[in-house]
C-alpha cells in the first residue's frame, strides 16, 4: 500500500476538467478530493481537516475562485489555493494575496506538482503565501 503525498482539494465546475486533473495528480501520488463547486468545496473542507493544498478553477458560476480565496483566508487560515483558469483575467479581477500561483490552462503536471510542493513546504514553515502568477492569456 502506498502512501499519498499530500490531500488536495480540486474544486472545478467542469467535470471533464476534474477528471483530467484527478488522474493526473493521483498517477502523481497526491489523494483527490474533487468539489464542483465553492459551496461545495467548504463543505469538504469542514469534513476533511487533512486537505493540504486547495487547486480551484477561477471562472466558476456563483462563486469563483477568487472569491473561494477570500473565503478559505477567513475558514482556514494558511490554507494554500493555486488558482486555474482557461480564461483571461482582467483588470477588474482581483488576485486575494493569499493566492499560492495562478496557472492558465492548459497546465504542465511538473509545473503545477512543483507549486503544490512549494505551497505544502510553506504552509509547514507558516511562511504565507507569495502570489506567483503565469496570468491566463498573459
Amino acid at each position: 500500500m502506498s502512501t499519498s503525498l499530500a490531500t488536495l482539494l480540486l474544486v472545478d465546475d467542469d467535470n471533464d476538467s476534474v477528471e483530467a486533473f484527478q488522474a493526473l495528480l493521483e498517477t502523481v501520488g497526491y489523494t483527490v478530493i474533487p468539489a464542483h463547486s465553492v459551496r461545495d468545496a467548504l463543505d469538504v473542507l469542514d469534513a476533511h481537516p487533512e486537505i493540504g493544498v486547495v487547486i480551484s478553477d477561477i471562472r466558476m458560476p456563483d462563486v469563483d475562485g477568487l472569491d473561494l480565496v477570500r473565503v478559505l483566508r477567513h475558514r482556514f487560515p494558511g490554507l494554500p489555493c493555486i488558482l486555474v483558469s482557461g480564461a483571461v483575467l482582467t483588470d477588474d479581477d482581483v488576485i486575494p494575496r493569499e493566492t499560492a500561483v495562478i496557472m492558465s490552462k492548459p497546465v504542465d503536471i511538473h509545473h503545477l506538482q512543483r507549486a503544490i510542493e512549494q505551497a505544502l513546504k510553506n504552509r509547514r514553515r507558516g511562511t504565507p503565501p507569495r502570489t506567483q502568477s503565469r496570468p491566463p492569456g498573459g
